[in-house]
């Protein structure tokens, strides 16, 4: 009520103000005119209430809410001039019409404009009282995050932004500051007295996360940052998706970009049977798959709760496209006969074979788990997507499969040696996946890490010179995806990890980032090599030639020797049997012509 009384007292002035510059002082003729200006007054005031003037909150006004005002305005002009045509009684001068219009549009805006800043002024006062923030990042998404903490001043206040691009240095974004570049951050922490750090660099890897971090000396600033990339459900950023600093951000990400559209082609519109879906890996596939709009999504796993949970996770979060089926097996993938009904029902385009065993301690207990699942099951799996013309099968491998030196990490190497050989003639196109350690899987020494820290300790080290590599899970399978497009004749990929890190520095870190100081609150000891581990992990053999791709954090590998398919599907049949017997030594006899680099039991 009290905006529309504003809003006519606007309009009246404007009626008035153009009569006096139409008519100057010659009050006759403002008298004269007045009448019509007020009738003019009354439409478009009118016109304002008809178009919804009073419906929006203008604490909040954009564009498309002063577009309301031009209407409304416009539209009680247009509909004076036809009151005035027709009522020939009654006349008012063209300027005046038009002046009185123009007047009302600007003065109503301008005091939507206002209304506009002044509450946001006010709020942003009140956040002066809570945190100060400063946003590391003058992005597209640090510019979306500052504009909600504005919208919502309980969380804080914004105090400015740091950049790496140094013509941003200086400027003014949506009137904050950007102070200066990430060099910076610990003098402006100290300067502005922040109190949090919004990391906002979705797309920057953990190397140069980590050199920010270890700039943030004082305890007291809580860190808070974007998750990477892939992790990002939608388009639409909210303040919800900030989360604490963790490790898997100071080691994990990597700066990987794919051609998802390139992906789509292969994927878009297919049936897509994915292995070992409700695990670590396979359940990020599932993830990202759908957003590609595949016809079908075939959940498939032994596991009934964890194919539950993916099921569930990606129902609930409405990513799934109308057109695409979702549909959960339990099975497991070295049951033939169950397998061939899976493939007879459901006739999959493509093949995701993510389902293995992982941990190397519990496959030296139970190596014919081993070579059942990882070997057999491979096998399995890629004679059937043979025998039902599947167009693709991609093999998830490990670099433990690299001079095995445990049983698990020599079943994934037979399970890689039969796809090389049986992709070699086959129209199926097959490809081959291999990387490292991934954070954040289920059996992680970083979940293992940080249970014990919560315990409060002691973390617990196998060896202080034990490396290895990583790579979040999300930008891993992005990667996987993209070999997709790759894949050929049984050929091999190894994804870039980066560098070897250090275990024990990981361990150290994750202390300091639970606000601990290491082997002073937190102990740190040391266990000794379990049987099957190695100090470092590899990810190519001495005779394997990585050869690029047009990707550049995917290498594709030459020199392996292929053997004849009927020869190593009958060694795979053969050491699953021994397995079963418990005959470890005949199956190493065995190996030695396969897997000569194998370091099992040489010392």
């Amino acid at each position: 009520m009290i905006l529309a009384l504003i809003d006519i007292s606007l309009i009246l002035f404007s009626g008035v103000f153009s009569l006096f510059i139409r008519f100057g002082f010659d009050f006759s003729k403002i008298a004269n005119f007045f009448p019509s200006v007020l009738i003019e007054v009354f439409i478009i005031s009118l016109m304002c209430a008809i178009n919804g003037m009073y419906n929006v909150v203008w604490s909040y006004a954009g564009f498309k809410d002063l577009m309301i005002v031009f209407r409304a305005t416009l539209s009680g002009y247009v509909v004076s001039i036809l009151f005035f045509f027709l009522l020939r009684d009654m006349t008012l001068p063209r300027s005046v019409g038009i002046l009185t219009f123009l007047g009302s549009l600007v003065l109503i805006s301008g005091s939507r404009i206002f209304l506009s800043w002044w509450r946001t002024r006010r709020r942003i006062n009140v956040g002066d009282s809570g945190k100060r923030i400063l946003i590391i990042g003058a992005n597209d998404e640090g510019i979306s995050i500052m504009e909600e903490i504005e919208r919502r001043p309980e969380i804080g206040k914004v105090v400015g932004f740091l950049d790496d691009v140094e013509k941003n240095i200086g400027r003014n974004i949506r009137g904050k500051k950007v102070l200066g570049s990430f060099e910076d951050v610990e003098r402006i922490l100290n300067k502005f007295r922040i109190d949090e750090v919004i990391i906002s660099l979705p797309n920057h890897p953990s190397a140069e996360i980590r050199k920010i971090v270890d700039k943030i000396k004082d305890p007291s600033v809580s860190i808070k940052i974007l998750p990477g990339i892939y992790e990002l459900t939608d388009n639409r950023l909210k303040i919800s998706q900030l989360r604490d600093l963790s490790i898997e951000d100071l080691v994990g990400r990597q700066a990987v970009s794919v051609n998802m559209e390139e992906i789509r082609k292969f994927i878009e519109g297919k049936k897509i049977l994915v292995t070992g879906a409700g695990g670590s890996i396979g359940s990020e596939i599932c993830r990202q798959l759908v957003r590609l709009k595949p016809k079908e999504l075939i959940l498939l796993g032994r596991g009934e709760n964890s194919i539950y949970s993916i099921y569930e996770e990606l129902s609930e979060n409405h990513v799934i496209d109308e057109e695409t089926k979702l549909s959960r097996v339990i099975a497991d993938v070295s049951d033939q006969k169950r397998m061939r009904m899976v493939f007879e029902k459901y006739e999959p385009d493509v093949v995701f074979h993510a389902a293995a065993h992982k941990h190397v301690d519990l496959m030296e207990e139970n190596p014919v788990e081993a070579f059942k699942v990882n070997s057999f099951g491979t096998k399995v799996m890629a004679d059937l997507s043979i025998d039902f013309n599947v167009e693709r099968f991609v093999f998830i491998s490990t670099d433990k499969a690299v001079k095995p030196s445990s049983i698990m990490g020599l079943s994934k190497r037979f399970g890689e040696i039969y796809i090389r050989s049986v992709g070699r003639d086959s129209d199926t196109k097959f490809g081959i996946v291999r990387f490292g350690n991934v954070i954040g899987s289920r059996g992680s020494v970083l979940l293992k890490f940080k249970r014990q820290i919560e315990k409060g300790g002691p973390v617990t080290i196998t060896d202080p010179r034990m490396k290895r590599f990583f790579m979040s899970i999300p930008e891993a399978v992005a990667l996987v995806l993209q070999t997709v497009v790759f894949a050929e004749k049984g050929d091999l990929f190894v994804l870039d990890m980066g560098e070897l890190i250090p275990i024990e520095k990981i361990a150290r870190d994750m202390i300091i980032l639970a606000g601990y100081v290491p082997d002073r609150d937190i102990k740190i000891v040391y266990t000794g090599i379990r049987p099957g581990e190695k100090l470092t992990e590899e990810l190519f053999l001495e005779d394997e030639i990585p050869q690029p791709t047009s990707h550049p954090k995917i290498m594709r590998v030459e020199g392996n020797e292929i053997y004849p398919v009927e020869e190593i599907s009958r060694v795979i049949e053969v050491l699953l049997e021994l397995s079963y017997r418990n005959m470890i030594w005949e199956i190493l006899k065995i190996t030695e012509k396969y897997v000569p680099d194998h370091m099992i039991n040489k010392g």
